[in-house]
């Protein structure tokens, strides 16, 4: 399953609201795994049933399925670097572009399931929901 243009162009659209403004905190949580949260915005994004990485042009910083104290010890680079872009590719993933930093976050499987890979708490207080199998939903 792939999103159409129209559908990435909305939900591109509704994570509008967090770009332009510098990440508050980035860390990883204490609940275990390589679960991530970022505040920026007034929004919060989770990254929780999914792969993603950090890395520039040149470095590869941290990726999910390293040591959580390296993990814990990178996530904080994000701090206080403004979001410039997001990234919404046809099959649900995201690239979170800053100044010299990109985060990219991939789904966590291709068949449909009711697993959120990913959220993104908006400043309206809606929450948007990445679902398996290019899957969406705004509550």
């Amino acid at each position: 399953m792939s999103l159409s243009e129209a559908e990435v162009a909305i939900l591109e659209s509704i994570m509008s609201p967090i770009v332009g403004f510098p990440v508050d905190e980035a860390r990883l949580s204490e609940l275990g795994g390589s679960l991530v949260s970022i505040a920026v915005g007034g929004g919060l994004v989770w990254l929780q049933m999914c792969s993603w990485r950090i890395e520039s042009d040149s470095d590869f910083l941290v990726a999910c399925e390293d040591h959580r104290d390296h993990i814990r010890a990178a996530v904080p680079a994000l701090d206080g670097r403004t979001l410039t872009s997001v990234h919404v590719s046809r099959f649900l993933d995201l690239t979170f572009r800053f100044a010299d930093l990109r985060l990219v976050v991939f789904t966590a499987a291709s068949v449909p399931t009711d697993v959120e890979s990913w959220s993104v708490q908006l400043p309206s207080g809606e929450v948007l929901f990445a679902l398996s199998g290019a899957r969406w939903s705004l509550r």
